[in-house]
């Protein structure tokens, strides 16, 4: 059993029978009122207690009289259900991992009580990296207003959040970070798929994570594209450099951001570094790709962009095309 208590606050989770099943109780007295609710595992019991002491610590007592009764999970579900056709591919699916994320730590918080600081706190969690927490920041700052359009809430609470500032948008990685990941990536297929389409295949993360063995031609990887905006998936493709075929491994699982982010958070330990530098296999692979061929032409249909001015302004840094022959000969 755990228990917060103030002086006129008590909020226990403790073991229970109800009509002979084993549930756990969450009772909650709050100014004199008393409320209990019923879970099936302790986990989800601990989970709002934990959004109410936030509620309790954020707001105070009277946070509990302010409130219309509509908690952070019904209003996820209500979003949701009203937003999904207008939300297609990685928009949609990100849309949908934030909220879960969110309605994970405060899904039993009410909506009146979560506040800019439950905000800051969580996008504060560790291991994000500044660029990941800018997009928690937006896809929250979506829904919020959302819920103020449609009379949830009168503000929203992310106004008053600290606006996450993004990561370094440019990082290269030398040669030898390189030569390091691959040997780090030897025994396990999925990274080391991962890994080589990002770096020697230019491709981008979302696109990683669609692609699939029999996606790899001889010459070409076959690239669906998927945006928002389209009501059919598009086609790129991707001119196959031989470093990339001399590290593909014959076959491998999902490769989408919840089945590689842990194995990246084990190179990233193992390289020493604070967090995974952001777009780094994607910027590599264009700034050592522009300088191997000088052609930002040709390396603006490598990345799947039709500007090359993009390529200079964006993408490419300047490297040593010495470097750039090491780069393409591992």
């Amino acid at each position: 059993m755990k228990t917060h208590k103030a002086t006129n606050v008590s909020v226990t989770v403790t073991e229970f029978t109800l009509r002979g099943k084993k549930v756990w109780r969450l009772r909650q007295r709050i100014d004199g009122k008393v409320t209990r609710r019923f879970f099936e595992t302790w986990m989800e019991a601990e989970q709002a207690r934990q959004a109410i002491l936030e509620q309790l610590e954020a707001r105070g007592t009277e946070s509990f009289k302010e409130v219309k009764g509509v908690a952070v999970t019904q209003a996820v579900k209500d979003f949701l259900a009203a937003r999904r056709e207008s939300l297609r591919g990685n928009h949609l699916r990100l849309v949908e991992w934030w909220l879960g994320e969110f309605k994970q730590k405060y899904g039993a918080m009410d909506l009146g009580a979560v506040s800019a600081r439950a905000i800051d706190a969580f996008l504060a969690r560790r291991g994000w990296s500044g660029t990941t927490r800018a997009q928690g920041y937006v896809y929250l700052r979506l829904f919020f207003n959302w819920l103020v359009r449609y009379d949830y809430i009168e503000k929203s609470p992310v106004l008053k959040a600290e606006s996450p500032k993004r990561t370094g948008q440019h990082h290269l990685l030398s040669v030898a970070d390189v030569r390091r990941l691959l040997d780090l990536t030897a025994e396990d297929d999925r990274t080391r798929a991962w890994l080589v389409l990002g770096v020697f295949g230019g491709m981008r993360q979302s696109e990683v994570g669609r692609a699939l063995r029999e996606h790899v031609g001889e010459q070409e990887i076959l690239v669906p594209v998927t945006k928002s905006t389209d009501a059919v998936p598009r086609r790129r493709f991707v001119p196959i450099q031989p470093a990339l075929l001399r590290h593909l491994p014959e076959e491998w699982d999902c490769l989408d951001e919840w089945h590689v982010k842990r194995p990246r958070q084990r190179l990233v330990e193992e390289m020493g570094w604070k967090e995974w530098p952001q777009n780094c296999l994607r910027h590599t692979a264009a700034s050592m790709h522009l300088a191997m061929w000088q052609d930002a032409g040709k390396t603006a249909f490598f990345l799947g962009h039709s500007s090359p001015q993009m390529v200079n302004k964006t993408y490419a840094r300047a490297v040593p095309q010495a470097d750039a022959e090491r780069f393409w000969g591992l």
